[in-house]
């Protein structure tokens, strides 16, 4: 082979070496780390929240993914420490199809209420930290998710079967000739009902100096509703609005003797 010809073809043997091994070496050493991460958050019934009653059911979930797609299979740290500071769950999971793991228990019941207030004492109630952990690509992740287990305060609800729902709210209108029901709901500081907790009802005209007014008591039954019967009076000449009040001595091992009540503007209007 002429001698000329060698050393072109030796020539671009070795361009075409260098430029293969430079792509090569770019690949090798420049390419983009993946952006991966892990997201953690607390559910309750299905729907993620930052506030739990003792006794409730706890969902914590991880979500980790890898430029914006799921990671499957992953092993998954979680530590959830209690208000005082201590672990109470240490536990893996692995990723499912859609990238989350994710661990459940169950707020404890407190097992010895103080019988005077303050309720801090109860270890339960507070703020709960939970962390989770994962390595992928050499890398090691974190994620931190807060929430509070913390007691309701006691509440009591007048409302007829026309309205009267939540605080202070409208109970319906209802004619002279009607009977109407009236039901006194009582709930705890867990949203428990209160059975056999007795209620005093008090049925008025609105803002009448005037008035005399119907009383009524009744116990709170196995559901925690206490039941009055009302008949307004049949000789009104207009439309008229009365006050129905329930009201209730409240008591237990975490609230101090309190009084609960609740009222509701009836619109009476006369017959015919």
């Amino acid at each position: 082979m002429d001698v000329k010809k060698e050393l072109l073809l030796t020539s671009l043997l070795a361009i075409t070496l260098a430029v293969g091994l430079g792509a090569l070496s770019f690949g090798l050493f420049s390419e983009t780390s993946p952006n991966v991460q892990i997201d953690v958050s607390a559910e309750k019934n299905g729907a993620p929240s930052l506030s739990f009653l003792p006794s409730d059911q706890v969902l914590i979930e991880a979500h980790v993914s890898s430029n914006n797609a799921s990671v499957v299979g992953i092993p998954v740290d979680f530590d959830v420490e209690s208000p005082n500071g201590t672990d109470f769950l240490v536990q893996s999971a692995r990723t499912n199809s859609l990238g989350l793991a994710n661990v459940t228990f169950q707020i404890p019941w407190p097992a010895d209420w103080p019988s005077i207030l303050p309720s801090e004492t109860l270890w339960e109630l507070g703020m709960w930290q939970t962390n989770a952990t994962t390595k992928i690509y050499g890398q090691t992740l974190y994620a931190t998710t807060n929430f509070t287990c913390e007691t309701l305060t006691p509440t009591i609800d007048i409302y007829t079967e026309e309205g009267g729902r939540g605080p202070n709210v409208p109970g319906g209108n209802f004619t002279t000739e009607e009977t109407v029901l009236v039901y006194a709901e009582i709930r705890d500081e867990v949203n428990h009902t209160v059975p056999g907790q007795l209620v005093g009802f008090e049925s008025l005209k609105y803002e009448a100096v005037d008035s005399f007014p119907t009383i009524s008591s009744n116990t709170t039954d196995a559901s925690g509703i206490a039941t009055f019967s009302v008949r307004y009076p049949n000789n009104l000449n207009a439309t008229t609005e009365y006050e129905d009040i329930a009201t209730a001595g409240y008591s237990s091992p975490i609230t101090k003797y309190t009084i609960l009540t609740d009222s509701m503007i009836i619109i009476v209007q006369p017959s015919g």
